[in-house]
Parts: structure tokens; sequence; C-alpha cells
């Protein structure tokens, strides 16, 4: 199952991956170049908020997905390299 872009109660959840009984909900962030600075400097403490609740909003519509595993990861592309970091 891959969910993209699911708007939750005024926030976006960018992607929602799961893998059998585990449940990931990834921030994407990327930018232009070094110069920019890292994309998980975007991942703020308010916006792993909003995410966190989001991800709560859309599970509790979901009964079918209680009992998974949930972890929260930010997902940072940079070129052709991609980091991946969890937050919670």
């Amino acid at each position: 199952m891959v969910v993209a872009n699911k708007w939750v109660g005024g926030y976006e959840l960018d992607l929602v991956v799961r893998r059998g009984r585990r449940l990931v909900v990834c921030e994407v962030k990327t930018k232009a170049g070094q110069e920019y600075g890292h994309p998980f400097e975007m991942v703020t403490e308010e916006k792993a908020r909003r995410i966190r609740r989001a991800a709560e909003a859309w599970l509790a519509g979901r009964p079918d997905l209680a009992g998974l595993e949930v972890a929260l990861e930010a997902v940072a592309v940079r070129g052709r390299r991609i980091d991946r970091a969890p937050f919670d």
C-alpha cells in the first residue's frame, strides 16, 4: 500500500507506505543545492507535530490498519542521494 499527498485536517501527508505489519509516514524534503542547507533542517518541531497529528487523524479513519507498527520518518532528497531519518 502506498498513499501519496493525502490531506487530513488541513495538513498534508507526503507519503504513507505499508510493508507487512509496518506503516511508515514520510515527510519528503528536497533542496536545490548544498548552499541552501540540508533538507532535514526544514522538518522543525512544529512540522513534526503537524505530521504526527495528520497521521493520527488519518489512522483514526482507517480501523483496518489498527495494530500496525507506525513509524514517522523524514526523507531528504539531494540529487540522486536519499537519506532517511526517524522522528517522533
